[in-house]
């Protein structure tokens, strides 16, 4: 997403946060980090070069507090509510039960902004969160191309039936031989249904399992419980 050139913005927390700065700064320095602290006093404290660096590479670091405002963990949450305003759109990576990551989502919800969810497997602690955010109505996604077309800043994801928004994923590097593709390239990241990859292909059910049971034994994908696949 920041390839394209789109402002990447988060609170300069530990863990995704700073891999979100770190990584957009790369692009054209277009992240923002929110603070939930005085500009003066950087929290972490491991992240006051991160800090400088966004700075060098004409990034923006913001707060609504006095510059040597102490940090006050009370502060974080109510933060989220800027990280969320000032975005067109929200993306939780992951969140559990109780997380910043929901705070700043139910934000998004009550602003009108697009929420968007990366699903996690059922009873992983981190994707809880996620999960629920879901079924209150996020877009879940499973590649930056659906969020960049959600939002109207990219039109490429190609379709087979726009009607029932059915599309096809970047077959990527994985190899995968000529004569797999037209079934490879309907299985994503996290486990698709064979019922949707009939409906996407519109190949007969023989040729499709049959294709389906070579890219696993090549090894391009496991097969899951309730005739589901996912890429290796």
């Amino acid at each position: 997403i920041s390839q394209k050139g789109i402002t990447i913005i988060s609170g300069l927390a530990d863990g995704i946060d700073t891999i979100a700065h770190d990584t957009a700064k790369e692009y054209k320095g277009n992240t923002i980090a929110v603070l939930g602290s005085g500009l003066n006093k950087i929290y972490p404290e491991t992240n006051i070069e991160l800090v400088k660096e966004i700075l060098q590479k004409n990034g923006c670091i913001i707060s609504e507090y006095e510059p040597n405002q102490e940090v006050n963990m009370k502060n974080f949450p109510l933060r989220n509510r800027i990280i969320s305003g000032i975005s067109i759109g929200v993306i939780v990576i992951e969140a559990k039960y109780r997380s910043g990551s929901r705070i700043t989502a139910g934000y998004g919800f009550e602003q009108g902004k697009k929420v968007f969810c990366i699903p996690r497997n059922l009873g992983e602690t981190n994707g809880i969160g996620t999960n629920q955010l879901i079924q209150k109505g996020a877009i879940l996604v499973t590649n930056p191309k659906e969020i960049l077309c959600e939002l109207k800043l990219e039109t490429t994801i190609s379709s087979k039936n726009t009607d029932e928004n059915i599309y096809e994923y970047d077959i990527e590097e994985a190899n995968v031989p000529q004569e797999y593709k037209d079934v490879y390239k309907f299985i994503s990241n996290v486990p698709t249904n064979i019922n949707k990859i009939i409906i996407s292909s519109k190949l007969p059910i023989s040729v499709i399992e049959q294709k389906l049971t070579i890219l696993e034994l090549e090894g391009y994908i496991n097969s899951l419980p309730g005739n589901n696949y996912i890429r290796v």
